[in-house]
């Protein structure tokens, strides 16, 4: 049977009945959906932005005597389940601005890539990563430092700017 709307039998408004119902439900669960999906957007966005303001990389290549050394993984990062070497994380004046269970400054692997995730906008030194890092011995050693092969006499100054290369040439 053929539905007309200008049929005014129950059978007809029980008919228009459900079909407003329906629609209402799908407009409110659309409506919910919506809120929900952009609601946790921000959420996330303004979780990023407030977590890590700062993420750059910087590289740096260290030779002792003419020999290169490797840069190790996990400066300034704690590992799991076990306590953090004390030459690789020996000072951590600038937690607070690093990640969880991590410094600003740090590395993931040895590859001689250094990570400057904070969630402050500030100049890290390089001098900041030698605290850090405790393990590369300089005391009482000469110190040659270049950035993108530009020489430079303050190598303790040097800022870790994004894309820079680093190179420190250690000496007796």
């Amino acid at each position: 049977m053929k539905y007309n709307k200008n049929n005014k039998s129950y059978f007809s408004a029980e008919h228009e009945s459900r079909k407003r119902n329906i629609n209402m439900i799908i407009a409110i669960v659309a409506g919910v959906f919506a809120s929900v999906l952009g609601f946790s957007s921000v959420i996330e966005n303004s979780a990023a932005a407030t977590n890590m303001l700062m993420h750059n990389h910087v590289g740096l290549n260290v030779t002792i005597g003419g020999k290169p050394i490797i840069v190790p993984s996990n400066i300034g990062i704690l590992q799991t389940g076990i306590f953090a070497d004390p030459l690789l994380y020996a000072n951590h004046d600038l937690d607070k601005y690093g990640m969880e269970g991590m410094s600003p400054l740090h590395t993931h692997d040895s590859s001689g890539l250094i990570h400057v995730e904070s969630s402050a906008v500030r100049n890290y030194t390089l001098a900041e990563l030698l605290d850090i890092w405790r393990g590369l011995n300089i005391e009482g050693k000469t110190v040659m430092a270049s950035v993108d092969g530009k020489p430079v006499t303050d190598f303790r100054n040097i800022i870790l700017s994004d894309g820079a290369k680093i190179v420190l040439n250690i000496t007796s």
